[in-house]
């Protein structure tokens, strides 16, 4: 018990001096925890500690993804669906494919369905990246494009992750992936809005805000939890369910409560998304010993592991181009369409 209480203290000690030192030491809070847990790995105490992968999965991963939802711009996120939709679902897929084909070549044995796994676990956009990005002159359709592209990609990623290990033991098939995402989104869908309307039904009527604000931290296992049951994707039930809400919320819930429930979501985005940074930290020392015990060596591995970015970033490109370029003939319409639309208004003005 006491090295669980110290354990939990040096937590939040880490996590609040990496958001204060990280922007003086012109390092992104994310990335110095990522250092912070590779250093704390090499400690020969921590030796032999590993972070249980469901505890991220089920416990933490829902509550970010929730919060990330509920912050949502609502004007910005339908404005660009489409382009988010793209990049979360369908370039999530189409890496997945082409990096298993890739991996196939590069490593024989390892088969078609577990290439599309390891493409699946690298396909999606980095939170650390992400969190970098915020806090750069980036334009902010940008991060919103990328905060909304991270909300669905890692469940996107997740689902092919499943479907392909399924695969490497009945054999893959095209047309199993597609039903197998479509169910896992769809129920996740219904079910998550569902549990959305539901939330903001009962909360409105709970005059306290702590109160009101304790049962927002039940909302995303709420949704997570009975469709992770039914085989489908909890954490984009997750999602929805903070969609949901983060566009009913002004309509429904007074400004108090709404201001609480910020408050206190954006402390527990920031401890669990440190949790999640230390971990893969942590992590990153034992697996780099694993690695240099393989009979392969160390360098092909990481051969291999550039050869995947290279592909990684070629692929991203080559879809984003066409995307960029529609967005940017649509920014140039609504320019044009700008005068007319100003005239009317003063023409509807005069009276």
């Amino acid at each position: 018990m006491e090295l669980l209480l110290i354990t939990g203290v040096l937590l939040f000690v880490i996590i609040a001096a990496a958001d204060v030192l990280g922007p003086r030491l012109g390092l992104a809070a994310p990335l110095l925890l990522v250092l912070v847990g590779v250093g704390l790995s090499l400690i020969p105490a921590t030796h032999g500690v590993e972070v249980d992968p469901e505890i991220i999965l089920q416990g933490i991963l829902p509550l970010l993804l929730y919060a990330a939802a509920v912050s949502m711009p609502t004007m910005s996120f339908r404005r660009d669906f489409g382009a988010i939709s793209g990049l979360s679902v369908v370039l999530v897929i189409i890496t997945s494919l082409l990096l298993g084909l890739l991996f196939q070549w590069l490593i024989p044995d390892l088969g078609f369905a577990w290439g599309v796994a390891l493409g699946a676990i690298v396909s999606p956009t980095d939170a650390v990246a992400t969190s970098i990005i915020k806090g750069g002159p980036v334009p902010r359709r940008v991060v919103v494009l990328l905060e909304g592209e991270g909300l669905l990609n890692d469940a996107t990623a997740l689902v092919m992750l499943r479907t392909a290990i399924v695969a490497s033991a009945a054999g893959f098939s095209f047309w199993g992936v597609v039903g197998s995402l479509a169910y896992s989104v769809t129920l996740a869908a219904v079910v998550g809005s569902v549990v959305g309307v539901a939330n903001l039904a009962v909360r409105r009527r709970v005059e306290d805000p702590t109160v009101n604000t304790i049962l927002s931290f039940t909302v995303p296992f709420l949704a997570s939890i009975p469709t992770e049951a039914a085989g489908a994707s909890g954490l984009v039930a997750a999602v929805v369910a903070g969609l949901v809400t983060g566009v009913r919320a002004p309509r429904q819930l007074s400004p108090r409560h709404r201001l609480s429930d910020r408050q206190n979501w954006e402390s527990i985005n920031l401890i669990g998304e440190g949790a999640v940074f230390l971990a893969m930290g942590f992590q990153l020392g034992p697996i780099l010993e694993e690695v240099s015990e393989e009979s392969v060596g160390l360098g092909v591995l990481v051969g291999i592991a550039a050869a995947a970015l290279a592909a990684t970033l070629l692929i991203r490109a080559a879809f984003v181009a066409p995307l960029l370029w529609q967005l940017r003939r649509k920014a140039l319409r609504r320019e044009a369409m700008r005068p007319r639309a100003e005239a009317i208004q003063g023409r509807l003005a005069d009276p």
